[in-house]
């Protein structure tokens, strides 16, 4: 007889046993819980009969999937209870075992989340879900799954009730082209792979997988927590990863959305019947658990390649950008390529969009990859629709095939936590997954469209698209140009808004290479209007670049560069935005050539005027010459205006250039007022002046027009101006007009007086001094001497500044008085007056006169013995001494009050002078 209380002790141990949680797990565990993923029936498995638990009472097995991986496998089925009888069924009256195909047997338990449920009603279905623990190397082919129920007279109490034999062919991935319907986060969503593809990048294979996810549910799908798996016919298991644009993705009730999971694969894996196995993680068993499993489509190897000019759609999040390579130019350097390329993204998404930190390289047909440093990309942020164009440089050396480049654009790096269990497809060796820390895979290369170098010429318009607009660029000229010792090259650059909105330019910083990798350090960059950024619909902006290099150097070609300047404020930003870049031919300076005699014309802007040439003079020295040539600047403004500060040198005929000093007024000019400019320089006396030409433009200082009183650091707009050497003759008579320009000097009248047996001559003249004042003018230098020659030969001079030692005026009187010994004796009645221009220590004689000297004769008074002067009778011809009338103030030095201020000497110490001056 059996021993009742026993055997329901026993039978309660096994309820009991049957539905505790083992301790051992297969993952780690998961911060979010997922509910239980309801799994439809899988075709394959129709054709097994159910298995009749009692009367009215079967089971059916509705599901049967495994999971394998290096750290073990699991196995879920799913039994279906079907009670047709009026009574509950109680799932305890039967239990089912698992016999692997290795032969052992091992009874299911019951999921935690299915451990409630333990009664079938009357007249329903319920299914409940069951998992085992196999060895590693079982398989679903032969495996059977058998019923039990209890029987009483069984030595283990156990009565096999019927079995679920898994066919040889099952397979529990659906078929290729076949979608899996699940409930995942309570939300029902079909899943279907859309392809299989294979990447090989930087001698490593890469699996890319893009799998469709429907959302059939009533909520927003967000990012469901499950894994997913690459397994291959011969049993490895590589883990898959989100690619950076979906690792955070959302799905509207209705919607869909392809998501792409990447994975590095061995490269001598075969790809044959490859399967996707999804996952989720149980978290009171902290297992992983299958969900489902797809039989995927045959591999493809990935094309990533864009054709030149084509549009990329690449996918951020739930968000869609465009990328086009848009335009690509190459120029050599020594034995560098350097390019410059245009990359243009859009947000074609509704929401503002910041990009990845997007790697980029240049990537060449022989396998190499040349790094592009730009922080562009993973700073940008795009509104809805907004369209940016980047500049993007790079160095790539000449010996590689240019016409094979492709611009290569990798997304940021994907965590990599692959693993793989041993595979017959591999080598012989079983091969684990690589321990990489991350995936960098490329997004798309765009191919870069070659043509030969080509350079920009002179008035010819071309378009540059940027992230600031779309712009004409005209080199408008070149000119090469002397600059102290080295020769100053000089860019003029026109940018045209051809955009159909206003844009704001950015704060620009210009390069100039010349071949060989020569570059002007530094560049000045001058905006030729300053005051606004702001460019409207078709308006222009005019730029010169300006840059140095050794005179003797051959510039066959050069390379100009505008940059944005680096944004201090922001440490992310880049050093620099390129905004464009041109290249030129040989530079053949474009410096007009000005005929002798006619005028150019000052056209910037503010300082609009005319210039031409009064006269060109020499200044002969004993060791050098002085050429001075005085300029003429008429005001071409309708309001009053700083005039340009002009930059000077002068030319030979054997090409040398002589740095020339310019004197100009530091005033405003009223409109037509003009302006004096005095221009000189020191010349070997060798220096044939005749045939000089003058380079004259506007002086910069510090990337702006300088002013007037600046020294300037560059010139802009140069003209080559042919000069007219004059060589004035001296007049023969003093009272002949003598021009010191501005001034104008004459004498009308001069005296000398000497009283006999005395050694003083006094000399009296009178004078005329005008100014021209329609000149603004600078201190000229210029000095007016005079100079007398006495009768003995005897040489005296004064030097008097025009304005200030001569005032002006007309009828002036000055005198002066001369002391000498010889004079006691002399009986000569003639004395010379020479008049020079003076300037820089050298002379101009500008005129030369003899006058009658008036002798006093001393005569006796027998009566008194007292002596008294009487005139000697004078010749016709002699001048009266003039009627000083109010006479100046003489002080020790012998200088007038209002007129004389210098004393002339001569080597005569026994000469002494005073003079006086005032009103005639």
């Amino acid at each position: 007889m059996k021993n009742y209380p026993t055997y329901f002790l026993l039978l309660a141990g096994i309820v009991t046993s049957s539905q505790s949680i083992p301790t051992s797990v297969l993952a780690a565990p998961v911060s979010t819980s997922v509910p239980h993923a309801q799994i439809q029936r899988v075709s394959s498995l129709g054709s097994l009969s159910s298995v009749a638990l009692q009367s009215g009472v079967s089971a059916r097995l509705s599901n049967l999937q495994m999971a394998r991986k290096n750290t073990g496998s699991i196995l879920v089925y799913t039994l279906t209870y079907t009670n047709t009888t009026s009574s509950p069924y109680k799932l305890l009256n039967a239990f089912s075992k698992v016999t692997t195909s290795q032969g052992i047997t091992t009874r299911g338990t019951v999921l935690p989340e299915d451990k409630t449920k333990t009664i079938v009603p009357a007249h329903n279905q319920l299914s409940v879900t069951y998992y085992i623990k196999p060895e590693a190397a079982a398989s679903l082919n032969g495996t059977r799954i058998t019923m039990f129920g209890w029987d009483f007279n069984s030595s283990n109490y156990e009565k096999k009730l019927g079995s679920f034999h898994i066919p040889a062919a099952y397979s529990p991935a659906a078929a290729k082209g076949h979608s899996q319907k699940v409930v995942i986060d309570n939300l029902p969503i079909v899943l279907k792979p859309a392809k299989l593809q294979t990447i090989r990048f930087n001698n490593t294979s890469y699996a890319v997988v893009m799998l469709n996810i429907t959302n059939q549910g009533a909520e927003t799908l967000d990012s469901p927590n499950y894994k997913t798996y690459l397994q291959s016919a011969g049993g490895s298991t590589f883990e898959l990863r989100l690619d950076h644009a979906g690792r955070e993705y959302r799905i509207a009730p209705g919607s869909s959305k392809t998501v792409t999971y990447l994975t590095e694969i061995p490269a001598s894996l075969k790809m044959k019947k490859m399967s996707l196995l999804i996952t989720r993680t149980e978290q009171t068993l902290q297992t992983e658990l299958p969900v489902a499993s797809f039989q995927l489509p045959e591999v493809t190897a990935s094309n990533l390649v864009v054709p030149a000019g084509k549009v990329k759609t690449l996918t951020i999040g739930s968000s869609t950008i465009e990328t086009q390579l848009k335009q690509a130019s190459m120029s050599t350097s020594g034995d560098k390529a350097a390019w410059m390329i245009q990359f243009r993204v859009k947000n074609t998404g509704t929401q503002a969009l910041t990009l990845p930190a997007y790697e980029l390289a240049l990537k060449s047909s022989e396998g190499y990859a040349f790094p592009i440093r730009t922080k562009a990309l993973g700073s940008l942020t795009l509104k809805p629709l907004e369209d940016k164009v980047i500049q993007l440089s790079a160095e790539v050396p000449l010996k590689l095939k240019q016409s094979a480049l492709q611009l290569q654009l990798v997304e940021p790096s994907v965590p990599a936590e692959s693993s793989s269990s041993s595979d017959s497809d591999t080598a012989a060796k079983p091969t684990a997954a690589p321990a990489t820390s991350s995936i960098d895979l490329p997004t798309a290369f765009y191919k870069i469209p070659y043509t030969p170098e080509q350079t920009q010429s002179e008035q010819a318009e071309y378009t540059v698209d940027n992230s600031y607009g779309s712009f004409g660029v005209t080199l408008e000229s070149i000119q090469r140009m002397p600059w102290s010792t080295e020769d100053m090259v000089v860019a003029k650059i026109r940018l045209r808004n051809a955009g159909s909105s206003s844009v704001t330019l950015p704060e620009l910083t210009g390069s100039m290479r010349a071949e060989n990798n020569r570059t002007s350090s530094p560049v000045q960059l001058v905006a030729e209007n300053n005051e606004s950024s702001s460019l409207a619909a078709g308006d222009s902006a005019v730029y010169y670049v300006i840059g140095r290099f050794p005179y003797d150097h051959n510039l066959n070609q050069l390379q100009l560069e505008l940059n944005t300047a680096a944004d201090k404020s922001d440490a992310t930003a880049d050093a620099s935005e390129l905004f464009l870049t041109l290249r030129t031919g040989p530079i053949n300076s474009a410096v007009s050539r000005i005929a002798s005699g006619a005028s150019f014309h000052i056209q910037t802007a503010g300082k609009r005027a005319e210039v031409k040439e009064c006269r060109t003079i020499t200044y002969t020295g004993a060791g050098q010459n002085i050429a001075y040539t005085e300029l003429e600047m008429s005001s071409e403004e309708t309001r009053t205006s700083n005039p340009s500060r002009l930059v000077a040198y002068y030319k030979t005929q054997d090409n040398e250039y002589y740095e020339a000093e310019v004197i100009q007024s530091s005033k405003a000019i009223r409109p037509k007022g003009k302006n004096l400019v005095t221009v000189w320089s020191q010349l070997p006396a060798n220096v044939n002046t005749s045939q000089l030409t003058l380079y004259i433009g506007e002086g910069v200082k510090e990337g702006q027009l300088a002013q007037p009183s600046d020294t300037p650091t560059a010139y802009i707009n140069a003209v080559e101006l042919a000069l007219k050497k004059q060589t004035p003759a001296p007049v023969t008579t003093l009272s002949s007009n003598m021009e010191l320009f501005p001034y104008t000097f004459a004498v009308t009248r001069a005296t000398g007086t000497l009283v006999e047996g005395q050694d003083t001559v006094s000399f009296n003249m009178t004078y005329n001094l005008t100014k021209n004042n329609n000149y603004e003018t600078g201190d000229t230098g210029h000095r007016l001497i005079l100079q007398w020659i006495d009768p003995s030969g005897q040489i005296q001079e004064k030097v008097m500044v025009p304005g200030t030692d001569l005032t002006t005026g007309q009828s002036l009187a000055y005198s002066t008085s001369l002391t000498s010994n010889a004079y006691k004796t002399t009986q000569s009645r003639k004395f010379t007056m020479n008049v020079y221009d003076e300037f820089q220590g050298e002379r101009i004689q500008l005129g030369s006169q003899s006058y009658n000297l008036e002798m006093v004769l001393t005569t006796i008074d027998s009566s008194s013995n007292t002596g008294s002067s009487t005139p000697a009778p004078s010749t016709p011809d002699t001048p009266e001494t003039p009627d000083t009338g109010k006479s100046g103030t003489v002080d020790n030095s012998g200088n007038a009050g209002n007129t004389g201020k210098n004393t002339g000497s001569d080597s005569n110490t026994n000469h002494s002078s005073t003079t006086t001056g005032g009103k005639a």
